[in-house]
């Protein structure tokens, strides 16, 4: 399963934030955004469940605000 995770961050704290996304196990590609947040996280694991484990160690991470997980639907 495919999965996008929106992150925002605290002001002053992206590229912290940044450094540590690029070091966790289970994503595919972090991207920096302009808008409305901050980052992109982009979640290639076997089920829900596993990505669902991965959205947790996101939010762990200090100065992460707020995450939106968007699931891609299958066979699109």
């Amino acid at each position: 399963m495919v999965a996008g995770v929106l992150i925002r961050c605290e002001p002053q704290r992206e590229t912290e934030v940044l450094d540590a996304l690029r070091k966790l196990d289970g994503l595919s590609y972090v991207y920096q955004l302009f808008g409305r947040y901050d980052m992109v996280a982009l979640i290639r694991s076997l089920d829900l469940h596993a990505a669902s484990e991965v959205v947790g160690r996101i939010r762990a991470i200090g100065g992460v605000t707020v995450t939106e997980t968007l699931v891609v639907r299958p066979n699109s």
